[in-house]
């Protein structure tokens, strides 16, 4: 796999494991590498270009972008109720399931599911294709961040994610995982889930790390003033 050399600041936070296949996520120099307004990695300038669907983005600024927006203020206020995107999808309306993308896409650039829908209802009103491959890119790029981040086997090695619910898009749509026994919280913020393995994932455990997202919780909650 190829190696990016796009600087110190962003390798010291994010590394191609090659041996591997896998980025190592440290969320301590991720905060640093998107907090420093200096840096061509500022949260703010990888976002304009997400934004913009810069094709130039590479799998670590892919990371930084996605794992990043859990240093954002409003990270877990914006963290999107997707279920409506699945009734609109069942319903096949793909002008309203547009609408609702856009919606959420405002407040949560980094959405797994409505990057794809919005990919999804664009084709499947026969948009022309630099239209809905650019959502489509988007996603891909986003998830293949978050498969990149471990191997699932262990709560060491989990997968990093910022929602539960990108454990789901990553268990269905990337690993076809047909079924889910159980899945628990454990005591190093790790969501274990027991599967029936895949031809794309062939083993009967797999982990995701979420402790992202519940230790920012936590310091919302230590933040409230006393009652």
């Amino acid at each position: 796999m190829k190696n990016y050399l796009i600087g110190l600041i962003l390798l010291s936070s994010i590394q191609f494991a090659t041996a591997q296949n896998e980025l190592s996520v440290d969320y301590g120099e991720i905060k640093k590498t998107v907090e420093n307004k200096e840096s061509e990695y500022f949260y703010p300038k990888l976002l304009q270009r997400f934004n913009n669907f810069d094709e130039s983005l590479t799998l670590e600024e892919y990371a930084l972008i996605y794992y990043g927006f859990s240093f954002q203020d409003d990270y877990i206020k914006n963290q999107p109720d997707e279920r409506i995107l699945s009734e609109i999808m069942k319903d096949e309306d793909y002008n309203k399931l547009i609408v609702e993308c856009e919606n959420i896409l405002k407040r949560n650039p980094v959405s797994l599911k409505a990057n794809d829908c919005m990919g999804y209802a664009l084709f499947k009103l026969n948009k022309p294709e630099s239209e809905w491959k650019k959502y489509q890119n988007r996603f891909r790029g986003l998830r293949k961040a978050i498969v990149y981040s471990g191997n699932g086997l262990s709560c060491e090695t989990s997968f990093k994610v910022i929602y539960v619910s990108d454990e789901y898009s990553v268990l269905y749509d990337y690993f076809e995982i047909s079924e889910i026994y159980s899945q628990a919280l454990t005591e190093d913020f790790c969501d274990k889930f027991e599967i029936k393995p895949s031809n794309y994932y062939q083993v009967k455990e797999v982990y995701f790390d979420i402790s992202r997202k519940l230790i920012r919780q936590q310091e919302l909650m230590d933040s409230l003033p006393p009652l």
